[in-house]
């Protein structure tokens, strides 16, 4: 049976949102958005390349932000070719970059796109905010499972709704922010057990509350649309009577992780197609896709399409 992992605590405050907004009557009852720019922030999910690789396979093919840009007949591109996409692997909602690579966080990619537009919007611009998968990870290395770990998670969790709060305050209109998958069923937590892999489990969930608790207000839902990852949760859980990947469980790419990995660096024999991840910890393009298109439940263009 399909059931969110969200906490019945979050959505019953998103649900409050909903129901003013519903009340008052929300954009889509009135006019469609017609988004004429998008504009991401994030981390390795939704980098388009900054450094010359993706946190996927490398085989030039959109990610998910660039095909929810796409069924409005736009593009995305990263800020290194000019675009509005600041997104890069290893940021950190508020905190530095645990590799020391140098990523700016969310928070310094808000600041460098306010800058970038002179803290001015367009009505019809969208920005999306993706982060927490760095946040996890490093909180579970550093400090395991714990109750320490936990407070970090939330925080970050707090930081990432606040950062979309900030973007609407400066006059943002369709601000989508997309929370962190169920990383306890990653092949990075599996590898971990099954103990700690649920920790992992609880862990997305707390980051996952915090963030929707902090957009609770019921104003934030005329400008902010917090967007349920729930569809890689149903993929990753086979949960269909017909699996979308025959294999949800292992990375088809053979290198260290997915910067690195190409067509040519494929696990002996794989079909591509058939599988959901592409290293521990990022999916392949084709799941990536999934998530911005309407051809799969619980998805980011259908949120954005019924919202505005």
């Amino acid at each position: 049976m399909k059931t969110s992992w969200f906490s019945r605590a979050a959505a019953v405050a998103l649900a409050a949102a909903a129901s003013l907004l519903a009340a008052c009557g929300s954009g889509s009852t009135v006019q469609q958005l017609t988004p004429t720019r998008f504009m991401a922030v994030g981390d390795g999910m939704i980098d388009l390349g900054h450094d010359g690789k993706r946190y996927t396979i490398n085989d030039g093919s959109m990610l998910w932000t660039q095909q929810l840009a796409s069924h409005f007949g736009l593009t995305l591109a990263d800020s290194s070719t000019g675009g509005l996409s600041y997104a890069r692997g290893n940021a950190r909602i508020t905190a530095a970059d645990p590799t020391g690579g140098g990523a700016p966080s969310l928070s310094a990619q808000v600041d460098a796109l306010l800058a970038r537009l002179n803290n001015k919007f367009e009505d019809s611009d969208v920005i999306i905010l993706s982060g927490g998968h760095t946040d996890i990870v490093t909180a579970v290395n550093e400090t395991g499972i714990s109750a320490t770990t936990t407070a970090t998670v939330k925080a970050a969790g707090t930081a990432l709704g606040d950062l979309a709060k900030r973007l609407s305050e400066a006059g943002a209109k369709h601000v989508v922010v997309s929370g962190v998958y169920n990383l306890g069923l990653s092949p990075w937590a599996r590898a971990q057990g099954e103990a700690k892999a649920n920790a992992i489990r609880d862990l997305s969930v707390a980051f996952n509350d915090a963030m929707l608790l902090s957009l609770a207000d019921t104003k934030w839902g005329r400008t902010v649309l917090a967007i349920n990852p729930g569809l890689f949760y149903n993929l990753i859980a086979n949960e269909t009577k017909d699996p979308l990947f025959a294999n949800a469980k292992d990375p088809v790419c053979t290198t260290p992780d997915a910067t690195t990995c190409t067509n040519n660096t494929l696990v002996s024999g794989a079909k591509v197609e058939q599988y959901l991840f592409a290293d521990k910890l990022y999916f392949t393009p084709l799941a990536n896709r999934l998530y911005g298109s309407s051809s799969y439940g619980n998805n980011a263009y259908s949120s954005l399409r019924d919202h505005w």
